[in-house]
């Protein structure tokens, strides 16, 4: 009877594909073999293309700037009244990053497992939290101290290379001045910032960018979703938002979200509803579909200010109040689920991001081997 070190290489490797992550980052210390495929950049490709496709897995977290830093799987969350039942795991900031107290942590944006922190508002570093690789990323040429600045970090399909894109507006310019607004878009393979000239987009941008589809997205002046397509390097106005609001209804917060690979929209619609809507079909205005409808008056304060970042699979929605506090909201019962939250720290910044293998140093094995932390 063979053992599966004898099976054929292939096999080997479409069946450790199927593993999460956490079990293959102990998986390389079987042996050499398998720390070598298990840190080969092309298994990485093919063990996330198998997380993406399994219904049945959810390698989705949320990330919390917190002091220290927490990682949430909400998928896990069996329903206790203080969400102890919670994966909650504390992880180390990355070494590139100074401790210090004084300092700011924001998130730049996430795509296939990569998170881009923004260090004291200048400082890049690109971080995977499921491996812990990290890498310092250089400062945008064109970077404002004293602007608007929107983030998004992406995958180019055409040139198989991580983009983050940088969007800066000056505070002194009126909406409808684009030529205020520099973008800047860095290549991970080459190390450079590159500026887009004579690129116009006369809106502001809400908050980091959502990778999905190729682009990145955001909401702007809850008026429409507009896109950055990564290959073409252009905005473009995805669709129309839901009929819903176009009727007359005061529209006091939104927030732009995801649920599997198709954008979620949270609203609060005049004074009595909160409803999300999923677009099923990316781009198709007919394909907005009401996820729930439900009364306002179970959530608790902050609530002009609150942020939908997805709807899991049990149905609920993620919230985060400002920055203050997490909650999970069953909109069919009405109930709210407060996530205990340690934090040294008075806020945090959230994002959502995907468990992968994927290398901040893109195709630099030797430089995997020597920082993934087993």
């Amino acid at each position: 009877m063979e053992t599966i070190s004898q099976l054929p290489h292939d096999i080997i490797a479409n069946i450790l594909s199927r593993l999460p992550v956490k079990c293959l980052l102990r998986s390389k210390c079987v042996c050499k073999p398998w720390r070598s495929l298990i840190s080969d950049p092309q298994f990485a490709k093919l063990h996330l293309a198998e997380s993406q496709k399994d219904s049945n897995i959810d390698p989705h977290r949320i990330l919390l700037s917190t002091n220290p830093l927490l990682s949430i799987n909400l998928e896990a969350y069996h329903g206790t009244e203080d969400g102890s039942n919670a994966i909650i795991l504390e992880l180390d900031y990355p070494e590139a990053i100074t401790k210090d107290v004084e300092y700011e942590i924001d998130f730049a944006g996430s795509c296939n497992g990569l998170v881009c922190l923004v260090v004291d508002y200048k400082n890049f570093i690109l971080w995977n939290p499921s491996t812990r690789e990290s890498r310092p990323l250089p400062e945008p040429k064109h970077h404002l101290r004293d602007g608007s600045l929107s983030y998004g970090l992406g995958f180019d399909f055409s040139t198989d290379d991580y983009k983050l894109l940088s969007v800066a507006r000056r505070h002194w310019s009126p909406a409808s001045v684009s030529d205020k607004t520099t973008v800047e878009v860095f290549s991970m393979r080459t190390n450079v910032w590159r500026r887009i000239p004579d690129l116009k987009i006369d809106v502001e941008l809400d908050g980091s960018g959502i990778f999905l589809k190729g682009s990145l997205h955001w909401l702007s002046s809850l008026t429409k979703i507009i896109s950055f397509d990564l290959a073409e390097e252009k905005f473009q106005e995805v669709v129309p938002l839901p009929a819903r609001m176009h009727e007359n209804h005061y529209v006091a917060t939104m927030g732009l979200g995801v649920w599997g690979d198709c954008l979620c929209l949270f609203i609060e619609c005049g004074e009595t509803l909160y409803e999300g809507w999923l677009m099923r079909e990316h781009g198709v205005k007919s394909s907005w579909t009401r996820l729930f409808s439900a009364a306002v008056d179970p959530l608790p304060g902050f609530k002009y200010w609150q942020i939908g970042l997805c709807y899991t699979k049990t149905g609920k929605l993620v919230i985060d109040y400002d920055g203050w506090r997490l909650v999970l909201y069953d909109p069919q019962e009405q109930r709210l689920e407060d996530l205990a939250i340690r934090n040294n720290w008075d806020w945090f910044h959230s994002i959502i991001y995907f468990e992968s293998l994927v290398s901040p140093n893109l195709d630099d094995v030797s430089n995997r081997e020597n920082h993934v932390q087993d």
